[in-house]
């Protein structure tokens, strides 16, 4: 399966590619957020692809769905389409296709040929628990992998690209390669450099994708929109595209140290440092609670001891489960 010789319409009939633009299945976003990442002159026309998908998907119904995917299963099986009836009718067909749903979708996963999506999914995946970890890339750079973050490291990477999958949050800390530009796609949005620090905040609980640059310079697209940013300056993404805006550059100095400072800090200050730092979606019980002024210092340590020492000061109950943690008094 030539993947560079697809057309809009070819897209359309491939079920990895509508998973993709369904958003239904991880293995598959981010498969083709990687797959467009390194093949931007092919973006035209998945991007037709995918309007295509999302406004035929609405017109059919679920009998038509089955009805026309069935049309489209006999015309390969007898071998009838025509290059010039294709063309004219496949992206109504290919709308059966895609949504057939269940029934048939299970068996035309199964008879599709995997193998460029095989090869280009295999990855060294690195996964962050409840303590940071440091990795170390082959062309030399350093990514300080945030908690409960993952990244994915393509087996292809420094041959004629560098390209990283991120979900969570890391810091970069990129080798500059004029020859190879190193990008990072992070859930919708791509950043570009030549060599740089900086860091891409993505965690599925905050619903955007936030880059901050610390030194040199770096592109970042997301949404149809792209911009460039300087040392000091941020973007989130929306759906509207990029916002802009600025960053405490100190407190992200103390992040890449390691050294998490608390200085008088209220309860509602403890739930938002703890979810900055840590990587965990805090939920703080809606009551009245003592005014509290916590201080600390903590520097590289797990989320497990920061919270020891919070409730032994505070009072405070705090459990977690999973990503996410629970305040209480």
């Amino acid at each position: 399966m030539n993947l560079q010789a697809f057309m809009a319409e070819d897209f359309m009939l491939n079920e990895s590619f509508v998973r993709y633009c369904l958003q239904s299945n991880d293995e598959d976003v981010a498969f083709w957020n990687d797959w467009i990442a390194r093949n931007p002159h092919k973006r035209p026309e998945t991007e037709k692809a995918r309007e295509w998908v999302l406004r035929l998907g609405v017109r059919l119904n679920a009998s038509e769905k089955q009805e026309e995917f069935n049309k489209l299963r006999a015309m390969i099986e007898t071998d009838r389409v025509q290059v010039t009836r294709r063309k004219n009718y496949l992206p109504y067909v290919a709308a059966a296709a895609m949504f057939a749903g269940a029934i048939v979708g299970a068996w035309l996963w199964k008879k599709q040929p995997h193998t460029e999506r095989s090869a280009a999914m295999a990855y060294t995946t690195y996964h962050a628990d409840s303590v940071r970890k440091q990795v170390i890339l082959a062309d030399g750079s350093t990514v300080i992998l945030n908690c409960n973050s993952t990244l994915k490291v393509p087996a292809s990477f420094n041959q004629q690209e560098r390209h990283l999958i991120l979900q969570g949050e890391a810091l970069y800390d990129v080798q500059k390669d004029d020859k190879r530009p190193f990008t990072v796609t992070a859930g919708q949005a791509t950043v570009q450099v030549l060599g740089t620090v900086f860091k891409v905040r993505a965690y599925l609980f905050e619903n955007n994708v936030q880059v901050s640059l610390l030194s040199g310079k770096v592109n970042v697209a997301a949404n149809n929109a792209a911009t460039a940013l300087l040392p000091g300056q941020m973007v989130k993404t929306s759906q509207g595209g990029l916002i802009a805006g600025t960053f405490d550059t100190a407190r992200e100095s103390d992040w890449r140290s390691g050294r998490l400072l608390f200085k008088d800090a209220s309860l509602q200050e403890i739930a938002n440092l703890l979810e900055y730092w840590y990587g965990v979606k805090v939920h703080v019980a809606p009551r009245n609670y003592q005014a509290i002024h916590f201080n600390g210092q903590f520097v590289n340590k797990s989320l497990s001891e920061v919270m020891a020492s919070i409730t032994y000061i505070t009072n405070l109950k705090i459990n977690i489960s999973g990503n996410e943690l629970f305040i209480n008094q």
